[in-house]
């Protein structure tokens, strides 16, 4: 089991992709304001965050050096509705302080493999 930030401002996204992670057994949190995502990590106990890319307030081109600042370690996935970006040089260079870079059209299952190799091997 992981317990899962999952920021996005797609409330439907948010919703489909926390209840499919709960249904794996993880613990998910949701927030859909980039200015609770920071909050949310520095409380501690998380293992993975998806991080969607544009967000109000700033999505993951803000938030993930703010992120590697406070938790070095925690894997970060970053999620983005536009797939004819996701293997772009500049989304590919400009996101590369994530461990991974994925379109929200990836399959649950899919979403499911990343937390497990992900968490077990930053736990390992």
């Amino acid at each position: 089991m992981a317990r899962i930030l999952i920021a996005d401002d797609d409330q439907d996204y948010l919703i489909a992709f926390s209840q499919g992670m709960d249904a794996y057994g993880h613990v998910t949190v949701g927030v859909t304001q980039s200015d609770r995502l920071i909050p949310n990590i520095e409380l501690g106990g998380m293992d993975i965050v998806f991080l969607d890319v544009v967000m109000p307030g700033g999505g993951a081109i803000v938030a993930l050096h703010k992120i590697r600042e406070i938790a070095p370690d925690l894997p970060i996935v970053v999620l983005s509705g536009m797939s004819e970006v996701v293997d772009s040089p500049i989304f590919r260079l400009g996101m590369r302080e994530a461990n991974m870079r994925v379109p929200k059209s990836t399959s649950l299952a899919e979403l499911a493999r990343l937390v497990d190799q992900l968490v077990v091997s930053t736990s390992t």
